[in-house]
């Protein structure tokens, strides 16, 4: 059993937990689209295997629709942004990098990002693959199989620790822990939005201006 949490700031992770399986699709939603959840899908994944070993695959599965689910999100919108959009997000550096990784190998080059936890900026990389047309099928069997392998190997390592674990959630020590994570996860979801926000209002001026210009014409 969970233990109960009294600070409104960890009864937000708690939540998730106790959705189970549920909250773990809503959690990898939430962490792979619009918002920061660092470290947030793997300690839930980790947490609950210790909790109970026999929902290890069902863990994992939740888990990993719920990355891919908000992963297919941000897929959507790269696409619709184009090139532009991401080059707003990211430094020209890492743009023509990531550019010309793909070129090179396609849906492939995503697997090895999908497989690696915060703080690695994997949103950034799924926004490429849409923008840049990366394969919409190809892309997202490969960031399926890449996802649900990092999920499980998070979970088989809980079932080593699990006792470890299991003793640690009950300290006071995660509790403070856990309100540092969501205090981190609010502050940078927050600026994430407002990057985003920012971005597509800026995406609109040039538009707007060729419109005003095609009517003086």
């Amino acid at each position: 059993m969970l233990p109960t949490h009294h600070s409104w700031l960890g009864a937000i992770f708690y939540l998730f937990l106790h959705l189970g399986f549920f909250g773990l699709i809503l959690l990898g939603a939430l962490d792979s689209s619009f918002l920061m959840l660092p470290f947030a899908n793997d300690i839930a994944i980790v947490v609950l295997v210790s909790l109970h070993h026999e929902r290890l695959l069902l863990y994992v599965a939740g888990a990993t629709i719920g990355s891919v689910a908000g992963c297919y999100v941000m897929y959507v919108i790269g696409r619709k942004g184009g090139e532009s959009f991401l080059q707003a997000h990211i430094s020209p550096q890492r743009f023509e990098s990531m550019r010309s990784r793909m070129a090179r190998s396609g849906p492939v080059v995503m697997a090895v990002p999908a497989l690696i936890p915060p703080p690695f900026p994997f949103t950034a990389w799924v926004l490429a693959a849409g923008a840049l047309d990366i394969p919409r099928v190809k892309f997202m069997a490969i960031l399926t199989v890449a996802r649900f392998v990092r999920f499980l190997a998070e979970g088989v390592f809980a079932l080593f620790v699990g006792r470890a674990v299991v003793r640690w959630i009950q300290t006071p020590y995660f509790q403070h822990f856990i309100e540092g994570l969501v205090v981190v996860a609010i502050a940078a979801s927050a600026w994430s939005l407002y990057r985003l926000f920012k971005t597509s209002r800026r995406g609109q001026h040039p538009a707007s201006a060729d419109r005003s210009s095609s009517r003086v014409a």
